[in-house]
């Protein structure tokens, strides 16, 4: 398990709620966030805080009994799922102003950790164009051991609207490895302003000597000559 920022933590699950909107409480990537948010709030503040109790008690449905299920109930458990989803935000938010707070006025009485160990899992965004078995085994080989879940966005995507696909495999994942020099790199270069837009963790490869804007530079950038020198350049970087 890795030793990890409180704060950083719990922002990262506020950026990844914005992705929960669309699913419901049963749905496993929820399910997923839900039980990692838990964790993160006990061990940063205890089981017994204000802002753990605010987060168990809310339900994210009014009939949970399957066998009520109607269109009539399904529409009160979504707008139920909705309200909690936005008082989530409120006690996300509230647990990050009293870190900072901790941090700054009350630093000679510190309450809570700097650093809190956790085991985090989620998924890893690959970029479109990485379809070279040997490229897929080098990111599969790094992730291992991360905790991540690559999805490849070429096996992902769906046909009727690939934009809002991608945008929302994006938004779910944790992270996400870019390759810009890949035959769809125009493609992984729209997908790569969506993860920066939704404020995700990125890692850029391309092959050296691949002509690109400055700006893309000066982000987590990896060049590589071949797949097989990919793998440990992509582990030391990620990890």
């Amino acid at each position: 398990m890795a030793e990890r920022d409180p704060i950083d933590l719990i922002k990262d699950q506020l950026t990844r709620l914005e992705g929960m909107a669309d699913l419901h409480p049963d749905n496993e990537v929820f399910k997923h966030w839900y039980s990692e948010t838990k964790m993160i709030l006990e061990k940063v503040f205890s089981s017994k805080s204000i802002h753990s109790q605010n987060f168990l008690a809310l339900r994210f449905r009014e009939v949970s009994i399957k066998v009520f299920s109607s269109p009539e109930i399904d529409k009160i458990n979504a707008t139920r799922y909705k309200k909690d989803l936005e008082a989530v935000r409120n006690v996300l938010q509230s647990a990050i102003k009293e870190l900072t707070l901790d941090r700054t006025l009350f630093k000679k009485i510190q309450t809570t950790p700097w650093t809190v160990e956790v085991s985090i899992k989620g998924e890893c965004f690959i970029s479109s164009g990485i379809v070279d078995p040997e490229m897929i085994q080098a990111i599969e080989s790094a992730l291992e051991g991360s905790g991540l879940r690559p999805i490849y966005a070429d096996e992902t995507i769906q046909k009727e609207d690939p934009l809002r696909s991608r945008m929302d495999q994006i938004r779910r994942a944790r992270s996400g490895i870019y390759d810009l020099s890949a035959t769809a790199g125009a493609y992984a270069l729209i997908e790569l302003g969506m993860a920066l837009g939704l404020g995700k963790v990125v890692t850029v490869i391309c092959m050296k000597k691949t002509p690109l804007p400055d700006g893309v530079r000066q982000l987590n950038l990896i060049e590589y000559e071949n797949p097989s020198d990919i793998a440990e350049k992509l582990r030391g970087k990620m990890g």
